[in-house]
């Protein structure tokens, strides 16, 4: 009877490590969807042909994926409420390719191999824990990227030159408070 009793034990752990194993796999399964599709994205709004800022519900698309099953929709659109009826038929360009439309993968890649405008410094690579590096725009106008619209980013970016974040807290107070600033030139 105990070998009996062994086998069944060995086959029960066996079957809860296979699980295990396929739970784990799941919850991976939902963590690459939402880190696929988190943030703000840019896209082509199908109906106006207009860029539009949108964001997908993570959480549920999360929670399909573990599942098994796929369920994307947006929870938020710059032409919403007007528009929270459309078919959301820009889900299909975004879906193809999530990381073209992340607004963080844009600013990215725009501000890589970059230097700053006013210092030459080279402009580091974006990060959720630093300072946002800035832009100035045509109209001379300092602001870090991240308090743009995401629906102009593209077009902002295509007009302006990177600003370290130090230069854009220093230029944007000399712009401000013109009167509390001396310029000193540097003596070599």
């Amino acid at each position: 009877m105990a070998p009996a009793l062994d086998i069944l034990a060995v086959l029960l752990a066996a079957l809860a490590l296979l699980g295990i194993a396929y739970a784990v796999h799941r919850l991976l399964l939902g963590g690459a969807e939402l880190r696929k599709l988190s943030g703000k994205m840019i896209v082509t709004c199908p109906e106006t042909q207009k860029t539009v800022a949108v964001k997908v519900a993570t959480t549920k698309a999360a929670m399909a994926a573990i599942a098994g099953k796929e369920h994307v929709e947006l929870c938020q659109c710059t032409r919403w409420p007007e528009r929270a009826d459309c078919d959301q038929a820009c889900l299909t360009d975004l879906l193809a390719d999530p990381e073209k439309h992340s607004v963080w993968s844009i600013a990215s890649k725009w501000y890589q191999g970059k230097a700053c405008f006013y210092c030459g410094r080279p402009i580091s690579e974006l990060s959720y824990l630093d300072h946002s590096p800035g832009i100035i725009g045509f109209d001379g106008k300092i602001i870090e990227w991240d308090r743009l619209r995401p629906e102009d980013l593209p077009k902002e970016l295509a007009s302006a030159h990177a600003v370290c974040w130090n230069c854009t807290v220093t230029e944007a107070f000399r712009k401000e408070h013109p009167e509390l600033v001396t310029d000193r030139p540097w003596k070599h």
